[in-house]
C-alpha cells in the first residue's frame, strides 16, 4: 500500500497515511456517534505503517474539535506513533497545531504528553479572515 486517505466529513476528521513519504496527517473534526467502529479499522491499517516505518516520520496533528470517545481512539493512535520513536524504529516529527485560544485542546496536548512521557511540540495559530 503507498498511501491510505480519508476524506474530511462534517464529523470525522482527514486521514491521510502515506507509506511511501513517512508522513501521517490527522486534521478536522471528531464528533462521530460510533467511533468504536471508526477508528479500529484506521488503527490497523496505520499498523501497517508501524511494522515497517520509514527512518523518518513526520506528523501533523490540526484537530478542531473532538469528543471524549474520539479522543480515546486518538490518544491509542498517537501513543503508537511516540512508540515508533521511543523504540527507535524512526525519527519523529510530530507538531501539534491549535488555536492559541483553545485551552481544552491544549490540556489534552499537556495530557498526553504526560501520559506519554513525550513532549509533542506545539504550534499555535490563528484564524485570519
Amino acid at each position: 500500500m503507498e498511501k491510505f486517505e480519508l476524506k474530511e466529513s462534517a464529523t470525522t476528521p482527514r486521514i491521510l497515511i502515506n507509506f511511501k513519504k513517512g508522513k501521517i496527517k490527522l486534521i478536522g473534526t471528531s464528533t462521530l456517534h460510533n467511533p468504536e467502529e471508526f477508528y479500529p479499522k484506521v488503527l490497523n491499517i496505520a499498523q501497517k505503517y508501524f511494522d515497517k516505518p520509514l527512518e523518518e516520520t513526520k506528523v501533523t496533528i490540526d484537530l478542531d474539535y473532538y469528543h471524549q470517545n474520539s479522543f480515546n481512539y486518538i490518544f491509542q493512535f498517537i501513543e503508537l506513533i511516540v512508540g515508533l520513536e521511543k523504540f527507535k524504529r524512526t525519527k519523529l516529527k510530530m507538531m501539534w497545531h491549535h488555536h492559541p485560544l483553545d485551552q481544552g485542546i491544549a490540556e489534552d496536548i499537556a495530557l498526553i504528553s504526560k501520559t506519554l512521557d513525550y513532549q509533542i511540540p506545539t504550534m499555535s495559530y490563528e484564524l485570519v479572515s
